[in-house]
């Protein structure tokens, strides 16, 4: 119920926004500018961003290629809520900030953590939901017999994470940790499971997701990160 409540907040919070023009770049320059909702109503459509390689969020089905997931439903009920339609772009996740910022898409919805820097970029909606980060490894890893309490106790080793996430801001802040990052989730999985990386630094949800299809335990949790629509 709790959640319930909270995406209906968010639909409304996020109609607002689009009333007032907040994902509009450059809007208050604009002599007379028309409002992102006016526009996206005359049109009858609103385009939404995604990165559709990252389960349950958002992923592409085989065959069809139809992208779904939790992030879609959410983005389908405030399209049904402004009364227009959907389209999806699926586009690199380290790409969906510049994009909206273009006006290329409307909005994002990609599973993409509130931080202070891209709040200074993009208006956020509010939290509609909070995960906590994981490292995770193949479980026949012998470097990680057992959990680990830091991240600085990756440091020497090869960690993934999708390029553009807070995972990758934080392992790179870290000096030592030698960190690989990947344009798509699926080649970071994959890279994992073939031993060319030691460990991965993922959402946890992608991680339930994955455990189904690959042999993998998890070795780090984050405390809860707030996600948000942008």
């Amino acid at each position: 119920m709790k959640r319930e409540i909270g995406i209906l907040g968010m639909i409304i919070c996020i109609a607002i926004g689009f009333s007032v023009g907040w994902f509009v770049p450059g809007l208050f320059t604009e002599p007379t500018p028309t409002p992102l909702l006016t526009q996206i109503q005359d049109r009858g459509y609103i385009i939404v961003g995604t990165s559709a390689d990252y389960p349950p969020f958002e992923n592409k089905t085989y065959p069809g290629g139809v992208i779904i997931g939790f992030d879609i439903d959410v983005s389908q009920m405030i399209a049904d809520e402004l009364g227009v339609t959907l389209q999806m772009q699926d586009i690199g996740f380290d790409s969906l900030i510049g994009a909206c910022r273009a006006g290329t898409i409307d909005m994002i919805a990609a599973a993409m953590t509130y931080n202070t820097e891209r709040a200074t970029q993009l208006a956020a909606s509010v939290t509609y939901i909070s995960v906590r980060q994981v490292v995770i490894v193949k479980n026949s890893s012998v470097d990680f017999p057992a959990p680990i309490t830091n991240l600085t106790e990756l440091m020497t080793y090869a960690v993934g994470c999708q390029s553009g996430t807070v995972m990758q801001d934080e392992l790179e802040a870290i000096s030592g940790i030698n960190v690989f990052t990947y344009a798509s989730a699926d080649i970071l999985i994959q890279d994992l499971n073939a031993g060319g990386i030691d460990a991965a630094y993922v959402d946890g949800p992608i991680f339930n997701a994955w455990e189904g299809t690959y042999d993998l335990r998890e070795i780090y949790t984050s405390e809860e990160e707030p996600l948000a629509l942008w």
